[in-house]
């Protein structure tokens, strides 16, 4: 968890992204380190690079951004 730092803030048992819906280079900077990515179906990623927390089974979509539920899980 401390890797995603950088990329995420903890809020209870969730992460949330720092960046919001648009930060395509950072959302992939962070699956790169991350230990618990897992690629999501591919009707479910929305970037074009496979490794990216926007194509992560284990993120969940906020109105502002996403959220890491790794912590859930």
């Amino acid at each position: 968890m401390g890797l995603l730092l950088p990329w995420y803030e903890q809020d209870g048992n969730s992460l949330r992204f720092k960046f919001g819906h648009d930060d395509y280079q950072a959302s992939r900077e962070a699956a790169d380190v991350c230990l618990h990515f897992s690629p999501d179906d591919e009707d479910e990623q929305i970037d074009d690079v496979p490794i990216s927390c926007f194509n992560c089974m284990k993120r969940r979509w906020l109105k502002s951004g996403l959220e890491c539920i790794q912590l859930k899980l």
